[in-house]
């Protein structure tokens, strides 16, 4: 069995896998480009009995490649606040999607993981402008002004980083 952890390369998506892999640690193949590079599935080659989690691309946009893994036994963890459209019923898609405008992809795996690792879903939140839900996870933390601004300017710096046509134009590789 092979674990594969699929990502957007910008700061909700960092963010959003490195909590999960706080919370559970394990040696996975990343896949990840830039922040434009939404097409992620197409790039899977898995089996039968492999593990996916795939976090803060849309399922829309993959959803032909989706199928396909879940039809050869693929076990699929989705996170993801993009459109979606009609989720698979499979029993192998395990789908965390909420499409609310007040969320991002961080802070639907901070809620997957009852609070914790708080900071890093603070910085998913500022990365995805997301600042009265950043602001107010910061305030129940009891964070100083400056605290919160140091997590903002990583969120934002995270994000930047992101925007290119290909990782190769990107000052550090997203995995």
């Amino acid at each position: 069995m092979a674990f594969i952890d699929v990502f957007n390369g910008d700061a909700d998506g960092i963010c959003a896998l490195h909590m999960l892999r706080l919370a559970q640690e394990r040696d996975s193949c990343l896949i990840t480009g830039a922040k434009r590079e939404i097409d992620l599935l197409n790039r899977v080659e898995a089996r039968s009995g492999d593990r996916l989690c795939v976090l803060d691309i849309s399922l829309d946009k993959n959803r032909t490649a989706l199928e396909g893994l879940l039809g050869k036994g693929v076990v699929i963890d989705y996170f993801d606040h993009h459109y979606a459209g009609d989720i698979p019923q499979h029993v192998g898609l395990h789908a965390h999607i909420n499409t609310h405008a007040t969320t991002c992809t961080g802070l639907i795996v901070h809620g997957y993981l009852q609070g914790r690792f708080t900071p890093w879903a603070i910085v998913a939140a500022f990365g995805d402008n997301m600042d009265e839900a950043a602001h107010s996870l910061g305030n129940s933390m009891g964070l100083k002004p400056d605290q919160l601004a140091a997590l903002q300017s990583l969120g934002v710096c995270l994000n930047y980083n992101a925007y290119g046509e290909s990782v190769e134009d990107l000052i550090f590789h997203p995995a």
